[in-house]
């Protein structure tokens, strides 16, 4: 039976009595790495301080090994999941992985105890990262992120509940389980609602500017089912075009079924020639078609 323990060293104290007299020792328990280790010292027997010449009983060894089982179920660790302590992910179908969510996991044993998890996710398409985390003592708190890869997921098939189990065989209420649940998006579908933008403007005479030319809208949909969101953004193909003043807004999100007006405002420079310029704006984003583009064409007579 344990006579003393001492937190602050997790060294206890047993004794066991026998025909032959008392035996003593100190269980200690090292918490210093990643995980726990035990020694056996400070041996007394009956005869004095433990020598090679005094044999120990195999009943002796067996009660030196039950001062070990004892001291770690007296500094068993606890698995707290969280903040936060369930997760949700919204992704597109196909799409590839989502950002990280990241989600702590600490430790609510003894004093002196260290938790030690390894996390399981239940399908494939979760993953865990690190899939390990040890050296979590009282108090502390260490993070994974779960990540979700909708490359083969379908939207027909959401939403999916999944599971990330977190697990350490020496604590108290292992395992735990962490509720993972996600919402599979239709791709979304980029519509425009024309192909080409002509603005025409006269030139000025010598050293003056030009007459500021009428803005013209095209519409920008998302022709996607109504759980698809378009997440948009307009470029210039080229870039060379220093007349196609801006087009606003050239980045947003759009729902299903759901339209924006694109306003594009030209502007040549003083010193533009005669002629036809043009320009072609890219709308892009992850959708069943990728991107479309529209014309700007631009005549000075």
């Amino acid at each position: 039976m344990p006579l003393v323990a001492s937190l602050r060293n997790q060294d206890s104290q047993f004794e066991e009595r026998t025909v032959a007299g008392v035996w003593r020792w100190t269980t200690r328990m090292d918490v210093s790495g990643a995980s726990p280790t035990f020694q056996i010292r400070d041996i007394i027997t009956p005869w004095g301080l433990l020598r090679d010449t005094v044999p120990i009983p195999g009943d002796i060894v067996l009660k030196m090994a039950e001062s070990i089982n004892e001291l770690m179920g007296a500094y068993a660790p606890g698995i707290i999941v969280g903040p936060p302590s369930s997760l949700t992910f919204e992704v597109d179908e196909g799409w590839g992985f989502s950002q990280a969510q990241g989600v702590g996991v600490g430790n609510s044993g003894a004093y002196g105890s260290i938790l030690n998890v390894s996390l399981a996710s239940s399908a494939p398409y979760m993953i865990a990262s690190p899939p390990m985390m040890g050296g979590i003592a009282l108090g502390e708190t260490s993070t994974f992120d779960v990540m979700i890869d909708s490359t083969d997921l379908k939207a027909a098939d959401s939403p999916l509940a999944g599971t990330i189990m977190i697990q350490d065989p020496r604590a108290t209420n292992d395992p735990q389980v962490l509720p993972v649940a996600i919402v599979v998006r239709p791709k979304a579908h980029i519509e425009l609602g024309s192909v080409l933008l002509e603005f025409h403007a006269t030139h000025p005479a010598w050293g003056e500017p030009y007459d500021p030319i009428p803005a013209q809208i095209f519409q920008l949909s998302n022709d996607g089912l109504a759980a698809s969101v378009l997440n948009y953004q307009i470029q210039k193909l080229t870039g060379l075009s220093q007349w196609l003043a801006t087009f606003s807004p050239p980045m947003g999100l759009l729902a299903g079924g759901a339209s924006q007006n694109i306003t594009v405002l030209v502007q040549p420079p003083d010193d533009t020639s005669t002629g036809t310029y043009e320009e072609t704006l890219r709308v892009s984003g992850y959708s069943d078609n990728l991107h479309a583009d529209i014309l700007v064409r631009l005549v000075i007579t």
